[in-house]
């Protein structure tokens, strides 16, 4: 009886590792992407081998990293199928809308296949001479299913694609030129690509390669290319010198046209441009491209605990985004000064509207600047007061840290300091950074406790002390109070003074403006300072206004309101003291003298 009860035990033994030993059974993981037929459909495979395990889980992002917005992407999947290594089909079910079970016992190969509408980031445009589309653009989280538990592993990626195009993105390459591969899921999908006809320029930093690439669909690209090219280079070479050197061995930027805004990733960004803008000006998307590719250290690899490893099913919450972007905004704008891209003149007259557009908002003493970052999945609903931005707050805080480190360290340290720190400490272990971490590496490089000043300014909503802290650097800071407004928000363009508001929407309830609309003249003339127009008039004063929606010019009449505004300004002081001076220099130049 004994022995038959350690016979029974050491076979329940065997029966127990053989079913728990999935996890020592290293997958094997392909993706083939298949351009459909009709160029409107995505057609993905994924083949998974080596499994040794009784159920299988697949699952769906329910987020892309950098949108802090939930998407549901399972709900975009279609004809969704699995069958093993014979094709005989496996039983699928489905557990919620993101993921799905398969009984995957004596099972050793999966091949799941499903089909998207080319939309969203996924989109492509008819050219208008031809009707032929050219090419698409695939974003990795609302495109590609992955194994639950085994995100770690290495995947590769294959293409199949119409004759003529080509395949642009930042993973690495192999003999073949349609596979590309990847060291785990997070990296595979945190790499936007360009599938078709498009044009490439290419140029090297310190022995690092660089790639442009820009696709219309039209495949009209009348802008000095090559122009922009070199703003693209001198962003780069500033940048990597601030830091010491590039993390990653090469760097693809992916411009379409036409779009707008742009999101961040490991080694390469995707970036929407304006032809018309473009034509008009080379360095029309050097502000985007400067702070996206800021992101490559900061949140990309200087990163909150909670931004990576990725967890894909629900929020990543983070009180730091008016660090990892309101400093990306910071340095992306500053960047331009540093390189001359823009005047100093024009890069303080940016700070200035900044602060306010930011100051001014109704609702920006409801909350911190650290509860909006948190904040950010839970947004703002029609008739709300206008809340704290994180972007604009956080680089106005950016400049005012960055001026203090140098006030109290009379210039030999900075924000630069403070960014090499969380690069060395962080980044290159490969860890985030905790919610206080911020505060204390800027104590510690520049010997001064900022615990006031984040009590008062990142977590608490007092105003920061912009004129003591602008003046360290030699600037004039003063405000003005304004009580006449305009009955709608505009925001200053590159093409002039623009509507703003929900899209295709009439800006107020008494007029036809539309966001987007461009105000070309107000009482017949061209005004760049309405501020000053405001303060001559009053509340209940009928205003004309000539007004262009797209290409259609029309006059409106508006009825001025009553609304206290305060109106900063700043200029540099033609005669600084050599401190002013020594640290206005060291902050536009990034030099520590």
């Amino acid at each position: 009886m004994r022995n038959s009860l350690v016979v029974l035990l050491l076979l329940a033994s065997v029966v127990w590792g053989q079913s728990n030993r999935d996890d020592l059974t290293p997958l094997d993981i392909s993706y083939t992407t298949r351009v459909g037929d009709d160029l409107k459909t995505i057609n993905v495979e994924l083949r998974v081998e080596n499994i040794a395990r009784p159920t299988t889980h697949l699952a769906m992002p329910n987020w892309s990293p950098g949108a802090y917005r939930i998407g549901s992407y399972g709900k975009r999947i279609k004809d969704l199928s699995v069958v093993d290594g014979n094709n005989q089909e496996l039983e699928l079910t489905q557990i919620d809308p993101q993921t799905w079970s398969i009984p995957t016992a004596g099972v050793r190969v999966v091949k799941v296949t499903y089909s998207l509408a080319a939309r969203g980031r996924r989109r492509f445009r008819s050219a208008p001479d031809t009707g032929k589309k050219t090419g698409l653009q695939i974003a990795g989280p609302s495109t590609y299913i992955y194994v639950r538990g085994a995100k770690r592993v290495p995947v590769s990626s294959s293409y199949i694609i119409p004759d003529g195009w080509r395949i642009a993105n930042g993973l690495l390459p192999t003999a073949d030129p349609l596979t590309r591969l990847a060291k785990d899921y997070d990296t595979f999908i945190d790499a936007p690509t360009i599938l078709g006809i498009y044009k490439e320029k290419t140029f090297e930093v310190n022995g690092t390669p660089f790639s442009c690439v820009f696709f219309q669909n039209t495949q009209e690209y009348d802008f000095d290319m090559d122009g922009f090219v070199e703003v693209c280079r001198k962003i780069v070479t500033n940048q990597g010198q601030l830091y010491g050197s590039f993390p990653f061995p090469n760097y693809v930027f992916l411009f379409t046209l036409p779009g707008g805004g742009g999101l961040e990733h490991l080694n390469s960004t995707s970036i929407g441009l304006s032809p018309r803008r473009m034509k008009n000006d080379v360095t029309a998307g050097a502000s985007v491209t400067s702070h996206e590719f800021f992101h490559t250290w900061n949140v990309k690899r200087i990163r909150p605990q909670t931004l990576g490893p990725f967890e894909y099913e629900h929020e990543n919450y983070t009180g730091n985004l008016w660090v990892s972007e309101g400093w990306t905004s910071y340095y992306g704008d500053l960047t331009l000064c540093r390189t001359k891209i823009v005047s100093r003149e024009n890069y303080l007259s940016g700070l200035n509207r900044i602060c306010q557009r930011e100051f001014n908002k109704e609702g920006r003493l409801e909350h911190s600047v650290f509860w909006a970052s948190r904040n950010v999945w839970h947004r703002r609903r029609q008739g709300e007061p206008s809340r704290v931005d994180y972007y604009g707050t956080g680089e106005v805080l950016g400049a005012m840290i960055d001026l203090k480190i140098r006030q109290e360290t009379n210039n030999r340290k900075s924000l630069d300091d403070v960014m090499r720190f969380l690069n060395r400490w962080f980044a290159e272990s490969n860890i985030g950074f905790g919610e206080g971490d911020v505060e204390r590496a800027c104590t510690a490089i520049s010997n001064y406790d900022f615990k006031e000043f984040f009590a008062r300014h990142v977590y608490g909503t007092m105003d920061p002390p912009l004129s003591e802290y602008f003046a360290y650097a030699g600037v004039a800071y003063t405000e003005r109070s304004v009580n006449t407004a305009f009955p709608f928000a505009f925001f200053r363009g590159r093409s002039g003074l623009r509507i703003r508001g929900s899209r295709g929407r009439q800006a107020d309830e008494n007029s036809v403006l539309k966001s987007g609309d461009t105000i070309v003249s107000i009482n017949g003339k061209e005004l760049t300072d309405t501020m000053s127009f405001l303060e001559t008039h009053k509340a209940g004063e009928t205003i004309k206004l000539v007004v262009m929606t797209g290409d259609t010019k029309k006059e409106v009449e508006v009825n001025l309101i009553e609304k206290k505004s305060m109106v900063p300004s700043m200029r540099f002081l033609e005669n600084p003291s050599k401190r002013q001076l020594r640290i206005r220099e060291g902050w536009l130049t990034g030099s520590h003298n």
